[in-house]
């Protein structure tokens, strides 16, 4: 990877952020791609991310007893969840930055539609400097994978926080650029093996047979920054807070097995309902068993 600041990096970071903003199409679409793009697994996956009994979204406020005074989003976005945030009474101004700048576009539209306190803004996170003492709350979900100074940024954020403040990752933590492991890749094949061919059907009209490994050049071409630390991000994330909060949120198995036949699995068909609940038993026994370790992690910590 470019050293940032280099045009091949400044290129990479302006090729990132035009394919998040061109997902915003797909995204509109309401197509089922990925594994947590079907109702059922959502549920599962958040049921496994419960605070207390209720999501984290909602906890905040519970725990803060009231709203954040001030939130930041790296990597936001279209402001979605920052926006919920507000809706959950969990924090009164929301600010967030974001490589995309359509995306951030959006977010703006709709906080000044809405009359929400804040600013999104475009920008790269890994040249992020953050004011002092600014923030009760910073998250990223499913974005944080996607950057390169995990350090500068981790010490940003400890700096931003006030001393009641929290910072929230809802990430892929899994193999570096997808590098998939021989065990969860023959743990995949061998489930996959066992699901009938009509919902094994590939968009081309082939039966999926695997999910392989990819090689680091597709994966780069498909997005730049993608997965690009992101097996080291537990453990600097521990070693730079005090982790009060970790959910193993999944997807070692399903992130993979479903990639590509997502779209098979018809909400509310009882055989399809059936084989994605024997899917994410089998994924569960094994994470909870620590026979495999979780890729989707919730992570909340405080400041040292």
């Amino acid at each position: 990877m470019a050293d940032p600041g280099s045009a091949e990096y400044l290129e990479r970071l302006s090729a990132e952020g035009r394919k998040w903003g061109d997902h915003l199409q797909v995204e509109a679409a309401g197509h089922m791609a990925g594994w947590l793009d079907h109702p059922s697994i959502k549920a599962h996956y958040s049921q496994r991310g419960l605070l207390e009994g209720i999501s984290w979204h909602a906890w905040l406020s519970r725990h803060f007893g009231g709203p954040a005074n001030r939130s930041l989003e790296l990597g936001c976005g279209s402001g979605t969840l920052s926006l919920r945030l507000v809706k959950f009474g969990a924090t009164r101004e929301i600010e967030g930055i974001d490589a995309s700048p359509a995306r951030i576009d959006e977010a703006e539209r709709i906080r000044r539609e809405k009359g929400i306190p804040g600013a999104f803004q475009v920008g790269d996170v890994n040249a992020v400097r953050l004011e002092p003492g600014r923030y009760d709350l910073i998250f990223s979900s499913h974005s944080f994978h996607h950057f390169l100074n995990l350090e500068e940024i981790m010490e940003q954020v400890g700096r931003a926080l006030t001393p009641r403040g929290l910072f929230i990752l809802e990430e892929f933590v899994g193999p570096t650029q997808f590098q998939w492991t021989d065990l969860q890749i023959d743990m995949t094949r061998s489930l996959t093996a066992l699901i009938p061919e009509r919902f094994r059907i590939l968009p081309w009209g082939l039966v999926k047979p695997y999910e392989g490994r990819p090689t680091v050049e597709d994966v780069v071409a498909a997005s730049p920054f993608e997965s690009i630390r992101s097996a080291e991000i537990s453990a600097l994330f521990e070693r730079r807070f005090r982790l009060i909060h970790r959910r193993n949120l999944g997807g070692t198995i399903q992130h993979l097995l479903y990639n590509g036949i997502m779209h098979n699995f018809r909400p509310e068909e009882p055989e399809a309902e059936a084989i994605l609940r024997a899917i994410w038993t089998a994924e569960d026994a094994l994470i909870d068993a620590a026979l495999l370790p979780s890729d989707f992690q919730l992570l909340i910590g405080r400041i040292l």
